[in-house]
C-alpha cells in the first residue's frame, strides 16, 4: 500500500482527524510521519484514528509518538483512537503509551475533546 493511502486527513467537529491504514512499520513510518505532520499544522485538536491500522513495529510506535508530541508541542490536544479488542491497542497498553490519551473510538475521542 503506498503512503498517500495510508494516510487520510479530515476535519469533524473542528478537529483534524489522522486515519492510519494498514501496516505503519520501518518501511513507511518515517513518510507517514513526514505526511501527517505536514498535512495538520494549524489544528486546535487531533485525533490519531488507529481504528484501520494493523500493525504497528518499533518504527511505528515511534512515529506515533513523535506526531503526538508535535502536536502537544504546537498547543493542540490529542487523543489516539484504538479499539480495545485490536492488537494495536494491546501493543500501546504493553509498553505503557500514555492511558489518558487512549479511546476506543473517534467519537469519544471527538467527545472527550469538545
Amino acid at each position: 500500500m503506498d503512503e498517500e493511502r495510508q494516510v487520510r486527513v479530515f476535519t469533524a467537529n473542528g478537529c483534524e482527524v489522522v486515519r492510519l491504514l494498514g501496516e505503519i512499520d520501518h518501511a513507511n513510518a518515517p513518510l507517514v510521519e513526514r505526511d501527517v505532520l505536514a498535512g495538520v499544522r494549524a489544528a486546535t485538536g487531533v485525533v490519531v484514528d488507529l481504528t484501520e491500522t494493523t500493525f504497528l513495529d518499533s518504527a511505528g510506535l515511534l512515529c506515533l509518538d513523535r506526531m503526538v508530541t508535535a502536536f502537544s508541542d504546537r498547543g493542540a490536544p490529542v487523543r489516539v483512537a484504538a479499539p480495545t479488542d485490536g492488537m494495536v491497542r494491546y501493543t500501546l497498553e504493553l509498553i505503557g503509551f500514555l492511558p489518558d490519551l487512549l479511546t476506543e473510538n473517534v467519537e469519544t475521542a471527538l467527545a472527550e475533546m469538545a
